[in-house]
């Protein structure tokens, strides 16, 4: 999802969500950096997020989103 070679985003933010496809249930990780619009809320950037991760991975849009977490990316 993310290009090496870009600079990276202000935040870094994980998913992790559970699927159920024919192997039963299964967790899946997702995860990124992305710099989000000046006075976005954690809400809004879950469900932008959560959006382009589906866009990418369809098998995903039913799934249940166990957790999200966004934080600035810096140590």
């Amino acid at each position: 999802m993310e290009d090496p070679e870009e600079p990276q985003g202000t935040h870094f933010w994980h998913m992790c969500f559970l699927v159920h496809n024919s192997r039963g249930f299964v967790a899946e990780e997702r995860a990124g950096h992305w710099t989000p619009p000046q006075g976005m809320t954690r809400f809004d950037a879950m469900q932008v997020i959560r959006g382009r991760v589906v866009e990418a991975s369809p098998d995903l849009e039913n799934s249940a989103l166990l957790s999200f977490d966004i934080q600035l990316n810096q140590i």
